[in-house]
C-alpha cells in the first residue's frame, strides 16, 4: 500500500472540497491518504491523521493542493525526507505546479502507474552570523530566494557583498535578492534579474532598485559561498526573507552567509510541457 500525503491550502480549497475528493478517490483505489490534524477536520472521508513531520516521513510522495506559495512551504519539510511533490494548482500563476485542478485525478493516476518524471531543484541555505562570526541562526532553507531587504523605513541602504570571501561590491539599494534557478522567475525576474533554466546549479544575485548605475545582476556558480553585510545607513529595519514567507529582523553587526543547500526539492511532472513551454505560457 502506498502512503500519499495530502497538503492543501484551505484558503484556496474552501471547505476542503477538493481535498475530500482526492482523499476519497485514493482510499477507493486502495491507497492510504495522510493528512495533518488541521486538515482532517475538513476531510469528509476516512484518512490517516498525523503531525506534519510524520506525514512527510511516512509518505511515498505528497500531493500539494494550492499554488506556488503552498509548494514553497511544503518544500522545506519535504526536502528533509526526500519526498517528491506533485503540485495541483488551485492558485493563480502556478509556475511550480504540474497541472490545474481539472487534471488532478488524471495526473495522480499517472503517478500511481509510474508514468511520470521528477525534477530535482536546487535549494539555498542561509546562516546569520554575528560580528565575531559566531552563528546566531543556521540552516535556514529556501527553494526560491534569500533576500536581504530594507524594511518599512523609506531610506536606501548599503549592502556589502562578497563571494568566497572576496569582496564584490557595495550595493546602495533597497536590498539584494539571492535566487536559485527555480526562484529566478519570481521576485528576481520582477527586479530585472536573469531567468535561469531550473536544471542548472547556479545562483543569481540581483540588487533591488540600485542607486549606483554600475550595480547589475550577476550569475555565479552554485558552489560559491555568498556573504552579505550591512554598511552605512544600517538600522533595525533590515530584514532577511526566505521565499517571501519567513521574515527575520537582522541586528547591528550581523551578516548573512548563503550557499547551496545539501537539501533538494523533488517535483513530480506528468505532462509533456518543457521549461520554455511553461515560460511562454505562464509569463505570456
Amino acid at each position: 500500500m502506498k502512503n500519499i500525503g495530502l497538503i492543501a491550502n484551505l484558503d484556496r480549497d474552501i471547505g476542503g472540497k477538493y481535498l475530500t475528493e482526492l482523499a476519497g478517490w485514493l482510499s477507493g483505489a486502495g491507497f492510504r491518504p495522510i493528512v495533518t490534524e488541521q486538515m482532517a477536520q475538513f476531510v469528509h472521508t476516512p484518512c490517516h491523521v498525523a503531525c506534519e513531520d510524520e506525514l512527510f516521513a511516512d509518505s511515498d510522495f505528497c500531493v500539494v493542493l494550492g499554488g506556488d506559495g503552498t509548494i514553497l512551504r511544503a518544500s522545506k519539510p519535504a526536502s528533509k525526507y526526500g519526498v517528491p511533490l506533485l503540485g495541483i494548482n488551485l492558485g493563480t500563476l502556478g509556475y511550480l505546479t504540474d497541472v490545474e485542478s481539472s487534471g488532478g485525478i488524471e495526473s495522480l493516476t499517472k503517478v500511481l502507474e509510474g508514468n511520470y518524471v521528477t525534477e530535482r531543484r536546487m535549494m539555498l541555505t542561509a546562516d546569520i552570523l554575528e560580528a565575531d562570526l559566531s552563528v546566531a541562526d543556521s540552516g535556514l532553507l529556501a527553494l526560491n530566494d534569500v533576500c536581504i531587504l530594507r524594511g518599512a523605513e523609506p531610506k536606501i541602504k548599503s549592502f556589502s557583498m562578497s563571494i568566497n570571501g572576496q569582496f564584490l561590491n557595495n550595493y546602495k539599494s533597497d536590498g539584494v535578492i539571492i535566487a536559485t534557478p527555480t526562484g529566478s522567475t519570481a521576485y528576481n525576474l520582477a527586479a530585472g534579474g536573469p531567468v535561469l533554466k531550473p536544471d542548472i546549479e547556479a545562483i543569481a544575485i540581483t540588487p533591488v532598485c540600485p542607486h549606483n548605475m554600475h550595480s547589475r545582476p550577476l550569475v555565479v556558480s552554485g558552489e560559491d559561498v555568498l556573504g552579505v553585510g550591512m554598511g552605512e545607513g544600517f538600522s533595525q529595519e533590515v530584514i532577511l526573507t526566505l521565499d517571501g514567507q519567513d521574515h527575520i529582523n537582522l541586528e547591528s553587526g550581523q551578516r548573512v552567509r548563503v550557499k547551496k543547500s545539501d537539501n533538494y526539492t523533488t517535483l513530480i511532472k506528468t505532462n509533456d510541457m518543457g521549461f520554455y513551454d511553461i515560460l511562454r505560457m505562464k509569463l505570456h
